[in-house]
């Protein structure tokens, strides 16, 4: 489930706390076996393959939207591009019906740095999220350490509710790029004719 949905379903309810102990009891009792490891692996390769794709149509999408909004006469005021991530696990909870052809797992784990930030920092930014190990807190002797982490894997691991069984259980990932287009207009208010009395 999506983190909005997770807030506003379990969070104000004190349940997120249980959710994280959840996941921190599964991952005592994970077993790092040859398979396992190497399915989490693939998991990462396939996050970082495509979260660098995700990316670069996403400053494809931008470059066009920038174009046409040169125009003077362009409906367009502004835009936003999101990414949105989504893990199904059908044959895991094939007995939740509301799962079937819905994902277990939702997030936007990625920001996207528009043009009207610095280039510099623009560059930095991309350059964090693509060449940088991400591996972090998984140290040397560690199975995990074995292959380099993506920031996409990272955040999975360390910064979800996820466990390393939820993980490896992970059947598809539905990667969204999405763009959305605002107009905004504003209102004048005329100064009303008793004002000056």
């Amino acid at each position: 489930m999506g983190y909005s949905k997770f807030f506003s379903r379990y969070h104000r309810k004190g349940h997120d706390n249980e959710l994280n102990d959840r996941k921190h009891l599964l991952n005592k009792e994970f077993v790092f076996s040859d398979i396992n490891v190497n399915r989490l692996s693939v998991v990462n390769a396939i996050l970082t393959e495509k979260s660098e794709k995700a990316y670069q149509h996403a400053e494809k999408l931008e470059n066009f939207v920038l174009t046409i909004m040169q125009n003077p006469d362009t409906f367009i005021s502004d835009y936003e591009i999101q990414f949105k991530l989504n893990f199904f696990s059908e044959r895991k909870y094939s007995c939740i019906p509301n799962l079937q052809g819905n994902p277990f797992f939702e997030c936007e784990p990625i920001c996207f740095a528009k043009a009207d930030r610095n280039e510099s920092d623009r560059k930095w930014h991309k350059d964090w999220l693509f060449n940088t190990d991400h591996t972090e807190v998984i140290h040397e002797g560690h199975p995990l350490n074995s292959f380099r982490h993506c920031y996409l894997f990272h955040n999975l691991i360390d910064h979800t509710i996820l466990s390393y069984q939820d993980i490896v259980d992970i059947e598809d990932i539905w990667f969204e790029v999405v763009l959305t287009v605002q107009n905004f207009k504003a209102i004048s208010i005329e100064p009303s004719s008793e004002s000056g009395k």
